[in-house]
């Protein structure tokens, strides 16, 4: 196991054991996650992941949509599977706008390098969204990362990453339009929100 192994502080107090991706791989290859509900890995911690509601699916399925039609060719969208952020954490955001791969990441699992923009819907997580998702993803540099907010018809554009933290933010509603950076893409409210 290539786990990080349990030690002591100065006060003797003990500290947590943390999973590596790796170990995380394993369990799940070995059905330890099969009866439990939806799970992620992220800073060697194993979360339960809130259940899917109609309005979340109808989020994700309209901004897969729009990607798809916007730049079929040019990239992979994938929707709610797992992407290796770094050694000990393997979250499966809602959205990944990854690089084109022939091969579809079939060998090896896409990593931050390859991603140009991560997009989390926020029905029932908007606070975890907001502080650990965002922190996690700043500090791996991905370039661009949104929150969909559907209550608030809103989404949420953090860039710049650095720090573990985003130096830009803006929040665009309906009829607001924007780019997708990385493909000087213009698209608006209207294109992620129902």
């Amino acid at each position: 196991m290539s786990s990080k192994t349990a030690t002591y502080n100065q006060e003797g107090i003990r500290r947590k054991m943390l999973i590596s991706v790796e170990d995380y791989q394993r369990m799940g290859a070995a059905g330890v996650f099969s009866d439990k509900p939806r799970v992620e890995l992220i800073d060697g911690e194993i979360y339960a992941m809130s259940p899917f509601t109609p309005d979340h699916n109808g989020h994700v399925d309209k901004v897969s949509r729009f990607f798809n039609k916007a730049l079929f060719d040019e990239i992979l969208v994938r929707t709610q599977g797992s992407v290796r952020i770094d050694e000990y954490s393997e979250p499966e955001p809602d959205i990944t706008i990854l690089r084109f791969s022939e091969n579809f990441y079939r060998d090896n699992q896409a990593t931050a390098k390859d991603i140009y923009l991560i997009i989390e819907v926020a029905v029932h997580t908007l606070e975890t969204d907001r502080t650990v998702k965002k922190r996690k993803y700043a500090e791996a540099h991905i370039p661009e990362y949104w929150i969909v907010i559907p209550s608030k018809e809103a989404v949420e554009v953090y860039r710049k990453p650095e720090d573990g933290d985003y130096l830009e933010k803006n929040t665009y509603h309906k009829g607001d339009e924007w780019l997708f950076e990385a493909f000087k893409l213009k698209l608006k409210g209207t294109d992620l929100l129902i």
